[in-house]
């Protein structure tokens, strides 16, 4: 398209803008771009987040150009801002691309994406590509497109005939689940759950696989724990946290044969890993319309592949859910290898580990809470209730010594939770870095408790004979209880003034350091 316009472009001329929602399908979209340019004289440039500071992006694109730009929306955003003459350079584009547009919502890049549209021009022509029906993608449509025209895109010839469904103003549509998926469900109870993906995993043992799970901290926990349980697999895990290293955690895991993939949503959309036997979503995505997404990971470019969900009994019914919205349709399976005595020894031998670490106390609890906090957020809450959640058996499962007090667990019978002997507060890291820290900061706090009740002494000592509590034995009169009562009710407004002055005072500072207020209006303020 852009040899169309013109044979020859400057370097400085930018002539397409691909705009991406994560760095992880930037440098994807990247290494193929790379491959059509190679001999026809047009440039790219690649504008990612990631270890490369802004200001190396800056110099390298004032010294290079592109004529093909690729990025992502927070970065291009910054240097927009640092480089204000790119604003010319758009002056030349002829072709704008969001791909996997819906996830720009998701990951909160409206701003970015509303920052840098009014620099590009009108006359340009834009696509939006995404694999669903989002809603949120017709908004998206009104401020980034002009006449707009819909195309559905689809391979009939791997097209299942089940996954069919419509949009709201009846069109049909076709959803991507090729002939070459098979998927797959097992009801096993919750405190078997991780048992029962080590004993799946196990029973396939040249096999790739890719895990699903509901969270960072998930992801972060499960992988450490795993890699014990699992030693003669290749483990990977992708999460949020690990932005630097989760292009070399990708690569290395496409190498890999045999091995097993823990990861976010983040690897359900965009990223094309080939060679993928299984994916295993050990919890139910916060939306049901990502199943496919997750599950279409695997059976790419009409080879044959599975995916296993694991549900509780409590949420079976989340099959009919699917079938019945995205046109689903899962086989049961079962794992004949599980068993009770597999899954508590595997509880046991958690609760050792964190009993020795407590790097695994403090992830396990952080992994199950955000669990907790995820799955009270997911959009089928008609089927799968937290009310109905088996809080207990899933506590199990990660291995916790300590239940967490949660809001969404405040009224819920947790008797039958295993609670450990094991003094939590005597347990170290065995991170000796991360064990001094703990320390300093349990030493610091011991200090301010300390402190604070110093504090409260001297305030009592200081009220003086006047506002003490009379001693036992002595009667009051009317005018002395009338007299107190009159000292207490002003020396509760005195302090009801003082805190309401202090939070007033807060907010005014609050809004000189976001530059809200400049200091002579503050000054005035206070």
């Amino acid at each position: 398209m852009l040899l169309s316009v013109k044979k020859s472009w400057e370097s400085d001329e930018i002539g397409a803008l691909i705009l991406l929602p994560t760095r992880e399908l930037a440098q994807q979209v990247s290494e193929v771009v790379e491959k059509f340019t190679k001999d026809n004289g047009l440039t790219k440039f690649t504008m990612i987040s990631g270890p490369k500071k802004v200001d190396k992006d800056v110099k390298d694109f004032q010294g290079q150009g592109g004529n093909i730009l690729i990025a992502t929306p927070g970065r291009l955003e910054s240097i927009i801002g640092k480089i204000p003459e790119i604003k010319k350079q758009f002056k030349t584009l002829e072709v704008l691309v969001l791909d996997e547009c819906d996830r720009f919502i998701d990951l909160g890049f409206q701003k970015s994406v509303s920052e840098i549209l009014p620099v590009l021009p009108k006359q340009r022509r834009t696509g939006l590509f995404s694999a669903t029906q989002a809603k949120e993608i017709e908004e998206m449509v009104k401020f980034g497109l002009r006449n707009p025209i819909h195309l559905n895109v689809t391979d009939t010839a791997l097209m299942s005939s089940s996954t069919t469904g419509k949009t709201e103003n009846g069109e049909e549509i076709g959803i991507a689940s090729p002939d070459t998926l098979t998927n797959h469900y097992t009801i096993v109870p919750a405190d078997q759950k991780l048992c029962a993906l080590v004993e799946f995993i196990r029973s396939k043992p040249d096999a790739k696989i890719l895990v699903f799970f509901s969270s960072c901290a998930c992801v972060e926990y499960f992988s450490n724990v795993l890699k014990h349980v699992l030693k003669k697999r290749k483990l990977f895990a992708v999460y949020g946290k690990k932005k630097f290293t989760r292009e070399k955690e990708i690569a290395a895991f496409k190498k890999a044969a045999k091995s097993v993939m823990f990861s976010t949503d983040m690897l359900a959309r965009g990223i094309d890993i080939e060679d993928i036997d299984w994916v295993i979503q050990f919890d139910i995505p916060r939306q049901s319309s990502w199943f496919l997404h997750r599950s279409g990971r695997t059976a790419r470019a009409g080879k044959q592949g599975d995916s296993l969900l694991l549900l509780t009994p409590q949420q079976e019914a989340y099959i009919q859910f699917l079938e019945k919205y995205e046109k689903v349709t899962l086989d049961k399976a079962k794992i004949p290898t599980l068993t009770v005595l597999k899954a508590e020894d595997l509880r046991k031998k958690i609760v050792k580990m964190a009993t020795n670490d407590r790097a695994y106390l403090v992830d396990g609890t952080a992994a199950f809470i955000s669990f907790i906090r995820a799955y009270s957020k997911h959009d089928c809450k008609v089927v799968c209730t937290m009310k109905e959640l088996d809080i207990v058996g899933h506590a199990h499962a990660y291995g916790l010594l300590r239940m967490p007090r949660l809001m969404e667990t405040k009224d819920r019978d947790l008797t039958e939770f295993k609670r450990s002997d094991v003094d939590t507060s005597a347990i170290k890291f065995q991170d000796h870095a991360r064990e001094k820290r703990r320390l300093a900061e349990r030493e610091k706090k011991s200090r301010e408790l300390e402190a604070g009740a110093n504090r409260k002494d001297d305030d009592e000592e200081g009220e003086g004979e006047e506002t003490k509590k009379p001693m036992k034995g002595r009667k009051r009169s009317a005018k002395e209880i009338k007299e107190e009562q009159a000292k207490k009710k002003k020396m509760d407004k005195e302090r009801a003034r003082e805190n309401q002055e202090l939070e007033s005072d807060t907010k005014l500072l609050q809004k000189f350091k976001r530059g809200r207020l400049t200091r002579s209006e503050l000054n005035n303020l206070v």
